[in-house]
């Protein structure tokens, strides 16, 4: 998908179309997570996750943290031998 840069204040931003902000549920103020991968410049924007809320990690964290640990389960074993 093609899209162009705007100014926005002294900053620049991508904008997103109506469609992919309402299929994932997108809000004004939501964070995202923005990384450049170093040999290919390639910029992926994926949907931030919220760790702490009110001093205490969010459920939606812990979910998943847990959803990690089960998938990696054999590996952690196998580096605890």
């Amino acid at each position: 998908m093609r899209r162009k840069l705007v100014k926005t204040g002294s900053s620049l931003a991508v904008t997103l179309p109506a469609e992919i902000v309402d299929s994932f549920g997108l809000e004004k103020g939501q964070d995202v997570d923005l990384t450049i991968h170093p040999s290919t410049g390639a910029i992926t924007i994926r949907l931030g996750v919220r760790e702490f809320e009110g001093g205490r990690t969010t459920r939606r964290f812990r979910d998943l943290v847990d959803e990690l640990v089960k998938e990696r389960a054999a590996l952690y074993r196998a580096l605890a031998k």
